[in-house]
């Protein structure tokens, strides 16, 4: 059987948690992505984090022997600069509040970035380590003057190699509880505004999206008719997967399944069975008990099992936790 990335032309694929966690490589991560760049599947590495220029991020990448080039690299800042050139004149004066990334975004669109929010018409926030509660200050004193507020990306927390830390959607969250609106774009996922940009670049027409989070990449693949691949080295649970409204169609332990063959998963009189692994939805204990195989198969047949069962559940009983789940039945 062709491996999971062979079946694509194109792999849209996340960083934070899923290629690397701070600094730290994701074991098998560079010798899958050179793998699959040599089966000839083009990669784009999508972003959600703005404070980087892609340049850097693909010094780090290359540190980590994964072989790769600035162009094949899209940012978060590079999609919301991207937003906001569609929202005020060319040549306008943008505030920033975050990394250098975001600086050179705007200027490749025509507009000038300022980290004095004198004269500035827009916002453009996105993550920096060195923010400080009076760059926020600034950024909302503009938007409630009528700015246009443009965030890079939503995400409340990001994977680092220390454990979760807050992402840029905490930051943006205290400035828009300070100005009582939300911003009048996004760039990042699930905004489909980063991956279409990926997807142009690359030529795609048949793209996977790899990621470790349901409410962004999944979610944003899904608006698209992407396919997913959600790996559990990041953010995401297997409690979350159980939990979600939201369907990953693969489902991995790590970015090393996009090498390896992807077993089938086949549903049967509410029975799932996947290579080895086997759930049963049991109604007198209302829980799902997977057993056999490795963890993995188990999780993605009682994945299978779960949404085969929804007609006649619904998925709210899951999303409450009313359906327990078991994967340790063996």
């Amino acid at each position: 059987m062709k491996p999971l990335a062979a079946q694509f032309d194109g792999i849209l694929c996340d960083l934070d948690g899923v290629v690397y966690r701070g600094s730290v490589e994701v074991p098998g991560a560079a010798e899958t992505l050179n793998a699959i760049r040599e089966l000839g599947v083009k990669c784009a590495y999508v972003t959600n984090n703005a404070s980087r220029t892609p340049a850097e991020v693909a010094l780090q990448l290359h540190q980590m022997g994964i072989h790769t080039n600035p162009s094949e690299v899209v940012t978060s800042a590079q999609a919301g600069a991207q937003v906001l050139s569609e929202l005020v004149p060319l040549g306008s004066k943008i505030y920033v509040v975050g990394g250098n990334g975001i600086d050179v975004a705007l200027r490749d669109v025509g507009l000038n970035p300022e980290r004095n929010p004198a004269g500035c018409v827009a916002v453009l926030q996105g993550f920096g380590p060195a923010i400080e509660w009076r760059h926020l200050a600034e950024a909302s004193y503009l938007i409630q003057d009528g700015a246009v507020w443009v965030a890079t990306n939503s995400d409340l927390t990001f994977p680092t190699e220390k454990g979760i830390a807050p992402g840029n959607g905490s930051l943006v969250q205290a400035v828009a509880h300070a100005v009582g609106r939300e911003p009048d774009g996004l760039g990042g996922k699930p905004s489909p505004a980063l991956m279409t940009l990926a997807i142009t670049r690359m030529d795609s027409h048949k793209a996977l999206m790899v990621g470790d989070r349901l409410d962004t990449d999944v979610a944003g693949a899904h608006d698209l008719g992407i396919a997913t691949l959600l790996v559990l080295t990041g953010v995401a649970t297997i409690e979350d997967v159980w939990r979600s409204e939201i369907r990953a169609i693969y489902l991995g332990e790590s970015i090393n399944t996009l090498n390896e063959p992807y077993p089938l998963c086949l549903v049967e009189n509410h029975h799932a069975h996947c290579e080895g692994a086997q759930a049963v939805f049991h109604t007198g204990e209302i829980r799902v008990m997977a057993s056999g195989g490795t963890l993995i198969n188990r999780l993605r047949a009682a994945d299978a099992l779960k949404w085969d069962l929804l007609n006649s559940v619904g998925i709210a009983r899951f999303a409450s936790g009313e359906i327990a789940l078991d994967l340790n039945n063996n």
